[in-house]
């Protein structure tokens, strides 16, 4: 199965916004920190809505990963870093704890890539002082679930 086949609409327009800022930066992959950009761009999101509550936006992504090294020199045959495809998994999780469904969300996948502690999305998040654990939980309680409800990754 390839790795985005279960993926919402908007999902995989995250992951194609995310595949453009990469290859505009001549990235020979997608990483957390295009990833991030990619899933906080979902206007309809969860995510990109507490984003701007706190003044956040993708543009902000964007422009920092330009300051940072590559996560990766090559991905995986999809193009992905291998953060990224622990990610897409990790989201695929998220979907199966957090209620089910056959498709997996932008939000699934933020709430995966927030679990990360390491990869220039993290990076971002540090240099924005944002704690992931604290967008995380708010995330899981718009979404109807509290921090007990998260997976164990």
């Amino acid at each position: 199965m390839p790795l985005t086949k279960d993926l919402t609409d908007r999902a995989k327009a995250a992951i194609d916004a995310a595949r453009q800022l990469a290859e505009s930066t001549g990235e020979p992959c997608i990483g957390t920190g295009h990833l991030i950009f990619g899933l906080t761009s979902d206007h309809l999101s969860i995510g990109n809505r507490i984003f701007n509550d706190i003044n956040i936006y993708p543009e902000m992504f964007r422009d920092h990963l330009k300051k940072l090294p590559s996560e990766t020199d090559e991905g995986d045959s999809n193009g992905f870093h291998p953060l990224v495809a622990l990610t897409i998994d990790r989201g695929r999780k998220a979907r199966r704890k957090l209620g089910g469904g056959t498709e997996t969300t932008t939000d699934h996948l933020l709430v995966a890539l927030l679990s990360l502690r390491e990869g220039n999305a993290f990076e971002c998040l540090r240099e924005f002082s944002v704690e992931p654990e604290e967008i995380s939980l708010e995330m899981l309680e718009a979404m109807g679930f509290d921090m007990t409800d998260r997976p164990e990754w």
